[in-house]
Order: C-alpha cells, then structure tokens, then sequence
C-alpha cells in the first residue's frame, strides 16, 4: 500500500513539475500593428456600401441580389507614404494622397485624383480598422456639388 502511495506521489510530482516547464512561464508573444501597417498592408476591396448621392440610395453588397450599383472589382491600395492608388475597374488606377486628421486615428482624408480638373476628396470619420476590415463613414461633394454620404465596408482583397 505504502509503495502505491508513493508511486501515485511520485507521478503527481512529475506532471507537477513537467507542467512548470519553463516553455510555459513565458507569455505568448503578441505583436500589435500601427493604425498605418494596418491600412497599407494590403489592398482593400469593396464588401458593403450604403450611399446617398442626389437624393438616391445606392446599396452593394458583395454577392448580393438586391445590389442598385456594381462594386466588384472596386478596389484601394494604400502605400505607406501617404499615397496609393483607386481602382474602380479593372482598367482605372487613380492616384491618391490619404492622411490622417486627427490624432486618434479615426478620421482621414483620401483625395483621388480622377483627372487634372476632376479631383475628389472623401472625409472618412469613424475609422475603424483590423487586419480583416476596413471601415469608415465618409462624405464628399460629388462633380454636381451635391452632398454625398455613404457607409464603407471593405476587406482584405
């Protein structure tokens, strides 16, 4: 009896010990990316969309039916300069200059040069970003100087 006593003392004071390896004393290693690294560490393509623009609501949603305009091969790259391109096919690659305006990193301007007299500035607030989603709330005065409002979703393309 004695020798099964020190027999189960023996192998708990193993698994004891075995447990406590120093492989796991140690915290996992996390690595937290910038707001920046975020943004530019790949291109983004267009997931969800609800805009209004001259009085008309424009939906997109990737793969949905109910979609009022076509977004599929919307995409925006930003490099980590501050410039970057828009591509809203796949034969278009629009300059831009992106720069955050506020110091919490959730707003930014995006300005996207369509042509030398046709230049656009989006004001993106609620910035939201992770490695998967690219989120924010922009408005801007479109060429008819009309007021535009729109909710963008974009992901990782």
């Amino acid at each position: 009896m004695k020798s099964n006593r020190l027999l189960f003392l023996f192998i708990a004071f193993s698994l004891v010990i075995s447990s406590c390896s120093k492989d796991n004393d140690e915290p996992p290693t996390t690595t937290t990316k910038t707001t920046e690294e975020l943004l530019t560490q790949h291109p983004w393509k267009m997931e969800e969309i609800t805009q209004v623009e001259n009085n008309t609501q424009i939906y997109y949603k990737r793969g949905g039916t109910t979609n009022t305009n076509n977004f599929d091969n919307d995409k925006i790259t930003f490099l980590a300069n501050g410039t970057g391109t828009y591509s809203p096919t796949p034969a278009q690659n629009l300059n831009l200059t992106w720069q955050f305006t506020n110091s919490e990193k959730t707003k930014m301007n995006i300005v996207i040069t369509f042509s030398a007299s046709t230049v656009l500035t989006l004001k993106c607030s609620e910035l939201d970003l992770s490695d998967n989603r690219f989120f924010c709330v922009n408005n801007y005065t479109n060429t008819s100087s009309q007021p535009v409002l729109a909710s963008v979703y974009r992901t990782p393309l």
